[in-house]
């Protein structure tokens, strides 16, 4: 497996700080490596290795919340390449597009009108991608989407072309919910943060919910839009209501705010808190290095067990642990070598074959519905509380008839990538 420079784009705007941090953290020396694993030996007399190597353009965003996202992504590729040691040769061509699905779009027709790839795959939205199908088919192009999930994908308008290997955080959202009204009980407060209060995995926690007896009483934004802190609120709302739960949601830069004042909130003693999404992530890891929380008790979402999953990317993060983007870099490598290995060919063959692999990766089995093309991947809550510290559940999967509605009345009620922007 190869991976060249991080490209710039045709007509490129002014390189922002993150970008140049990502370039410099990437590298600028391409690197060969031969990818092979596990059970695809076997396939390195296919087509695709009889040739020249599969050539993958990877679509990296320049986010302004998560300014190393990028280059996280990058890593988790890299670090699966380097467990590997033999197979199917694959080229991987970094292109820093932007932030929006417009960038995106424009990134990705420049590199199929220079005809120097056979996949595409990045962190893109998917939904927005099932409209570039056409040009991808033109092209017999192929694309993987590798995102966070935060948004149910449009019933109805996939294409063969474009697939998704998500984190499913609106499914982990659904059955957390579940899983809260059944263990915590039946009213919740939300608190949830601008940037995500328009996307598919806050009314999905509330489906959730209401599915295991709950019911929601109120939802409350942790800041107003200028940033203006509105925790002091909430907290005066847990006292008055005593909830059973606190259901947060919160990313970017600001989320750890939501951190410093539940460790220090009288909310905290006072009532347990499920963390959901990427601030889920973010308490779970934090919690490595820190004592067990006392107090009211804590479950944080999270893509895979602590302890379980890390060693299997412990080659991706030179400099503390492996975040989700490290494991989408991961699967994302892995799920087009696997495709590569067992199709032997280009074009939409690829395509099936990366839509029909079964991968074991750090977070468990990893598969797409073949009817709904949504991931299908475990979840868990991880106990943050001293008396709990070191439980996990393992959450419901939420499959195509167990979500009771909720793909057909969900489906991307905002317009842009999230964590991206």
């Amino acid at each position: 497996m190869e991976f060249e420079d991080t490209a710039p784009l045709a007509r490129p705007a002014l390189e922002s700080e993150s970008r140049r941090r990502f370039v410099a953290q990437t590298g600028m020396v391409a690197t060969a490596i031969a990818l092979g694993g596990t059970g695809l030996a076997g396939a390195a007399q296919s087509k695709l290795t009889s040739g020249r190597a599969l050539r993958v353009g990877l679509l990296l965003p320049d986010a302004r919340a998560y300014p190393l996202m990028g280059a996280q992504l990058l890593a988790g590729a890299q670090s699966f390449a380097a467990q590997a040691n033999s197979g199917t040769p694959v080229h991987f061509t970094p292109v820093v597009y932007g932030s929006h699905p417009q960038q995106a779009e424009r990134a990705m027709q420049q590199m199929l009108s220079a005809g120097q790839v056979d996949v595409l795959a990045g962190f893109v939205c998917a939904n927005a991608a099932t409209q570039w199908a056409p040009q991808l088919a033109a092209h017999q192009v192929p694309l993987l989407v590798g995102d966070a999930g935060a948004n149910a994908l449009v019933p109805g308008a996939q294409s063969p072309w474009v697939l998704r290997n998500s984190l499913g955080y609106w499914q982990t959202a659904w059955a957390a919910g579940r899983w809260a009204a059944q263990n915590l009980g039946p009213r919740a407060i939300v608190a949830v943060g601008p940037a995500d209060s328009g996307f598919d995995h806050l009314p999905a926690f509330e489906r959730g919910f209401a599915s295991g007896g709950g019911k929601v009483q109120t939802t409350v934004f942790t800041r107003s839009p200028d940033g203006t802190s509105q925790l002091d609120a909430l907290a005066q709302l847990v006292r008055q209501t005593r909830p059973d739960l606190v259901y947060a949601l919160d990313s970017g830069m600001r989320a750890d705010a939501f951190q410093r004042f539940w460790s220090r909130s009288e909310a905290a003693r006072q009532v347990p808190l499920v963390a959901g999404g990427m601030l889920g992530e973010a308490m779970a890891t934090a919690a490595l290095a820190q004592r067990p929380a006392q107090g009211a008790r804590i479950w944080a979402t999270r893509s895979w067990q602590q302890g379980a999953g890390d060693a299997g990317m412990a080659a991706s993060s030179s400099a503390g642990n492996p975040t989700p983007f490290h494991l989408l870099g991961h699967e994302m490598a892995q799920r087009v070598h696997a495709a590569a290995a067992a199709s032997g060919a280009r074009g939409l063959p690829l395509a099936q074959a990366m839509a029909a692999a079964v991968l074991q990766t750090p977070r468990g089995e990893v598969r797409l519905d073949a009817g709904t093309g949504e991931t299908m991947a475990p979840a868990y809550l991880q106990g943050l509380h001293l008396d709990q510290a070191s439980s996990v559940v393992a959450l419901q999967s939420v499959r195509a008839g167990s979500c009771q509605g909720l793909c057909e009345i969900l489906g991307s009620r905002i317009a842009g990538t999230y964590l991206a922007a």
